[in-house]
């Protein structure tokens, strides 16, 4: 006899410890805490609420999975959460309750209600949502979040604090982190389930159901490789005393594909399938052609990514085994047979899963299975049982026949057929590491971790040199081994599939859908059609107080291919426990309609954005303009499968750096284009825009991503959400605008005057840059002054800028105060609606050699450089100087101590402040030793060496600043003559004698000019033909959408009267513009009376009161 120990404890899954129970425990799912929430993070939105349902409740106004966003096209009606469990009720009766949510206001696709009418399913707890807010707590929804959190404020918790992070968002993360673009979360319980004479909880008679409590988490990320998936968390906990021996978990999709969410309806032609190997559930449209036309219409399906194991059953669940030794479960070993004595069988503890092969006795074998005692005698027919947890044959594997026959004519499936087993008598298969794995053995099953990346230590974190770091072996806590490799675990996945016609299995019907959840029962058959799937996982046991995580992800693809992709990089997120290299913050943009035009700021917090794997890698902006709010008419970019991945941005700024042209590491095949170099902006003006059209912006931050890491740059989110009402949900850095030509007499806003004031030597100006029109005073005149430092060290320090202010003389309020922020090129914050810049800067006085020199050629060479022989410091003076020769006597010399005393003296030059106008003190070294040339500024070689004569430019203080002399020349040059000019020109920055002044001019309106442009009001499109380009598709709306007509040109107050050919009122519109920009009115081609108009001519009258009147006519031709 020998004995073969596969599992050590008794263990039949990997759990999660319980979850909060002492802040919990008084808390029950209420029907009267129902709240919905909109997932729309990227590529896929779906409404949900906080009981499991997602999609449709109410329709309108719910938004049922729909994809692309903003399209209208719908995948998903409902989409439901079943749990289930096989018990034995106080009458003692077999029953299986199904714990399901509300789902959808629709007949068979509700869940379970009483008598009354009250709601028997899984209900909300109260405590995780603002309770007066009607909306599910979400990362984006600060205002819907809990003041604190019950389930954080349990001393239980691992993630325990006193204070339930207050104020704080509860994450998947860990607090406060987004690292999600959306992320959802809430709590519901099937409490209030009453349907069965079943208790799960001996110690709350109150509590029905199943004793079930699940913890919801929804996370989106707008990343390219996963913007067209949801994923969905569920924690089931098992709060009761009850210990459910025999659980599935199951999943309904109720299909919409090719619907529209204005109501257009695509049934009859739907088809599904499943595939094991990638635990993948789907759907297509038959004829790949949606309501109305559409096409193509996408593929949807819904992915298990974690599940249970089952790690004592011998039999790889998973399939990860496949490549590895063992034999393949085939149908004949399904067969009966005969028990004789002496026969080899295999003996299974049911305590502890241990085998032990040995010969059947001569006597009866009795073996304990919980607290039962299973028979077997010589004689006895025995056959593998499907279902029952139980070893019937005695063969060592368990329910390794697990399957469901059905239809017409009957078709038989099987779960395990085409695995592999241990085959327990000659010991095949036992050496296979991926059958039975867990995630508990201190075995790395399936080899994948690395002693150089993941030797670590027990606490996951490099460099803190704890136990096992750097030891050359795996220990428990480091990656990829044990509890932190997902794939250690013999995962169910999916083991049931079943296509049905609607409304054959009524989801409150729990007899029906747990037929349809038997594991092995794989159903495909029933096609073309208008047909839902269920898929589930199972079976599986709950302890009480154990809790089991299932990990799903609702997808979409445009075609298999596509949907499979989207598959594997769903699952490759999950294996990085979603840890995707992030993205930049967002920006913060703001828009400014114009004439033909559009303006967009933004602001800059994105630039110092830390991803925790790459660091600080923000490398530029894209921005995206588009007239559809799905950005759908911007030219795509394809991967190399063909579908989007991409598009084509209007414009790009990236940092002038290292990095530039196509990233290294692609995205699904695509290479990004980092940019140019051409450098950051925060101001962009589109000047392609057009009037009367409804532009969507995107400022998108991306970051360059990691070679050597293999990470691709990524972008921040784009979030627009168009409701049924017509109003928009958008994240800050999208904008939505519309150009139109102004008001009447309209004045732009601008700059009226600017001057720099008397006593400035700066070679600096400032100029002025209206961002936001409207924002800007009319009238309002603002100084800018500087303050100044020194530059350099010891006695050589320069005149040199340190800070401006802003002051609004007007008011004087002071708007910018002592800022460092005057560099050239520097983009400064907009202030009363327009913004400063400054140009031609310096940071310091400084010579210009290049602008330095003679008015004429053929003279000695000049040398100007700074007097260094002061005592004290030196005291450039700030300014452009002339020195202008004349006859011997033009000006006379200041005394001035070097050395010794250069006396007073006739010269032949004088010395004149450019910058001020004024003459200057000077000094002359006179260094000449010829006889008769005293007081001319010459430079010759003597006996002694150089000597040259030094002009020194002084201060009125008599301080030595610049100093002129004359260098010798190579070539025949002529000393300085009388009308030779020598220039001493300086860089001069900004100083605290600088001052500027400007008046700005604020939007008005000339009333003048108003009455001439009356004649300017025209009616566009005229005529008016079908329909016209600007119109805004509704994705709630079905046929042509609504109808516009444009009236421009209008005074910002006016009375406008539609009337028929026949002379009869049709529409009054009166027009009060807020913007005087704004000179337009959108009609929609409604009579007074909410009826459509007819084809024909019409007259309109506006009625301007003292500005005058205006009548035209328009035609409009269905």
């Amino acid at each position: 006899m020998k004995r073969i120990r596969k599992s050590l404890v008794v263990l039949f899954l990997i759990g999660i410890s319980g979850m909060a129970q002492a802040q919990m425990a008084g808390l029950y799912g209420d029907a009267r805490e129902h709240r919905n929430g909109l997932h729309a993070g990227n590529q896929f939105r779906t409404t949900f609420y906080n009981d499991g349902t997602y999609g449709q409740i109410t329709s309108p106004p719910d938004i049922g999975g729909e994809w692309p966003i903003n399209s209208g096209h719908q995948y998903l009606i409902d989409g439901n959460t079943f749990v289930g469990s096989e018990v034995i009720d106080r009458d003692g009766d077999l029953k299986h309750i199904m714990s399901t949510v509300q789902s959808c206001n629709i007949q068979y696709s509700r869940g379970d209600q009483g008598p009354a009418g009250e709601w028997w399913t899984f209900l909300p707890l109260p405590g995780f949502f603002n309770p007066d807010d009607d909306r599910v707590a979400m990362s984006k929804w600060p205002e819907a979040w809990p003041a604190h959190w019950p389930d954080i404020a349990d001393p239980s918790n691992p993630r325990f604090s006193p204070d339930g992070w207050r104020g704080s968002w509860n994450g998947y993360f860990g607090r406060d982190q987004f690292s999600a673009d959306e992320e959802s979360y809430f709590v519901a319980d099937d409490y209030q389930n009453r349907e069965f004479n079943f208790y799960p909880d001996s110690l709350d008679e109150n509590r029905r159901g199943l004793g079930i409590r699940k913890y919801v988490r929804g996370l989106q990320w707008s990343n390219a490789l996963v913007e067209d998936a949801i994923f969905i968390l569920f924690d089931l906990e098992n709060i009761g005393t009850h210990h459910h021996d025999k659980m599935v978990f199951g999943y309904k999709i109720g299909n919409d594909l090719g619907n529209t969410l204005s109501g257009l309806q695509d049934t009859g032609d739907d088809c599904g399938a499943y595939d094991r190997d990638l635990n993948l559930a789907y759907m297509w449209d038959g004829d790949n052609i949606g309501a109305g036309g559409w096409s193509p219409v996408g593929w949807f399906g819904a992915a298990l990514l974690e599940t249970p194991g089952n790690h004592y059953d011998g039999i790889d669940n998973d399939g990860d085994g496949i490549h590895g030794p063992g034999p393949i479960i085939s149908e004949t070993m399904f067969a009966p047979r005969t028990l004789n004595a002496g026969d080899d069988i295999v003996v299974i503890d049911y305590t502890t899963f241990e085998r032990t092969v040995m010969k059947m006795p001569n006597d009866t074998l009795r073996i304990r299975y919980q607290d039962r005692i299973l028979k077997y005698w010589p004689g006895q027919v025995i056959r593998e049982l499907p279902h029952n947890l139980i070893d019937d044959n005695l063969d060592g594997i368990i329910d390794e026949n697990n399957g469901v026959t059905f239809g017409d004519p009957p078709v038989t499936t099987y779960l395990n057929v085409g695995r592999k087993y241990i085959n327990y008598f000659t010991g095949e298969g036992l050496d296979n590491p991926m059958i039975d794995e867990r995630r508990d053995d201190g075995i790395d099953n399936d080899g994948d971790w690395d002693p150089e990346r993941h030797d670590v230590g027990a606490d996951g974190v490099p460099f803190t040199f704890d136990q096992g770091e750097g030891d050359g072996v795996p220990t428990p806590g480091e990656p990829n081994f044990d509890q932190t490799d997902i794939d250690e675990t013999d995962m169910l996945g999916i083991t049931s599939f079943a296509l049905y016609f609607w409304p054959d299995i009524p989801l409150y019907d729990d007899e029906a859908v747990w037929s349809v959840l038997i594991p092995g029962r794989l159903d495909d058959l029933y096609q073309f059609d208008n047909v839902e799937l269920f898929f589930g996982s199972g079976y599986f046991p709950m302890k009480a107080g154990e809790t089991q995580r299932f990990s799903m992800s609702i997808l979409c693809g445009i075609d298999k291919d596509d949907l499979f992709e989207n598959k594997r990089w769903v699952t490759h997120a999950y294996g990085e426990n979603y840890r995707f290299a992030q993205a930049p913050d967002v920006p913060t943009v703001k828009a400014v309609a114009g004439d033909n035009r559009v303006t967009l700021i933004w602001d800059s917090k994105a630039e110092d954005s830390f991803d925790p794997i790459t660091g600080h890698d923000f490398e530029g902006y894209r921005i995206y303009r588009s007239t559809d709010p799905g950005f759908n008419d911007m030219t795509p970019i394809t991967d190399g499968m063909g579908s989007v991945t991409f598009r084509k941005p209007l414009a790009q700024f990236d940092l002038d750096n290292e990095y530039q042209g196509y990233a290294a590491v692609p995205i699904k095949g695509v290479q990004f284009w980092l940019g140019t170099n051409t450098g950051l902006v925060h101001t962009y003006i589109d000047t392609t825009a057009k009037n009367g059209f409804t532009y969507y912006y995107a400022v998108i931050s991306y970051d360059r991503g990691s070679d050597s890491l293999g990470i691709p740059p990524s972008e921040c989110s784009k979030f627009i959400s168009v409701n049924q009402d017509g109003s928009i949900d958008k994240g800050p850095n999208v904008a939505v605008v519309r150009p139109e030509a102004p008001s009447a007499g309209f004045v732009a806003a601008g700059l009226d005057s600017i001057k720099s004031l008397p006593g400035g030597s700066t070679d600096g100006f400032i100029a002025v840059e209206v961002i936001f029109p409207d924002s800007v005073r009319d009238g309002h005149t603002y100084r800018v002054t500087f303050n100044d430092t020194t530059l350099g060290t010891g006695r050589r320090l320069y005149p040199a800028t340190r800070s401006f202010n802003l002051v609004d003389v007007t008011t004087g309020e002071t708007l910018i105060e002592d800022s460092p922020d005057f560099t050239e090129g520097l983009e400064l914050p907009e202030t009363h609606g327009f913004r400063l810049s400054f140009h031609n800067v310096y940071p310091q006085l400084a010579l210009n050699s290049d602008l330095s020199g003679w008015n004429r050629s053929g003279l000695y060479p000049l040398a100007v450089r700074e007097y260094s022989y002061n005592p004290g410091a030196l005291d450039l003076q700030v300014g452009d100087f002339a020195i202008i020769f004349g006859e011997l006597g033009i000006d006379t010399s200041t005394a001035f101590t070097r050395q010794a005393l250069e006396p007073a003296i006739p010269v032949n030059f004088t010395v004149w402040n450019l910058t001020q106008n004024r003459k200057m003190k000077f000094a002359l070294r006179d260094l000449d030793a010829n006889p008769g040339e005293e007081g001319l500024f010459t430079g010759f070689t003597s006996g002694r060496g150089t000597r040259r004569d030094e002009i020194i430019i002084l201060t009125d203080s008599l301080v030595g600043g610049w100093e002129v002399t004359l260098l010798s020349s190579q070539t025949d040059t002529l000393l300085p003559q009388p009308g030779d000019t020598a220039f001493v020109i300086t860089d001069k920055p900004f100083l605290s004698n600088d001052v500027f002044e400007f008046t700005m001019r604020g939007e008005k309106v000339d009333a003048v000019q108003a009455k001439t442009d009356l004649n300017d009001i025209r009616v566009v499109p005229n005529p008016y033909v079908v329909t016209n380009s600007w119109e805004p598709r509704s994705p709630f709306s079905s046929g042509r959408g609504p109808r516009e007509l444009h009236f421009i040109n209008l005074p910002a107050r006016c009375t406008i009267r539609i009337f028929n050919i026949r002379g009869q009122l049709v529409d009054t519109i009166e027009h009060h513009s807020a913007a005087l920009s704004d000179g337009t009115v959108i009609w929609d081609m409604l009579t007074k009376d909410n009826l459509e108009i007819a084809y024909g001519v019409y007259v309109y009258h506006v009625d301007a009161g003292d500005l005058g009147t205006k009548i035209g006519k328009f035609a409009v031709i269905k």
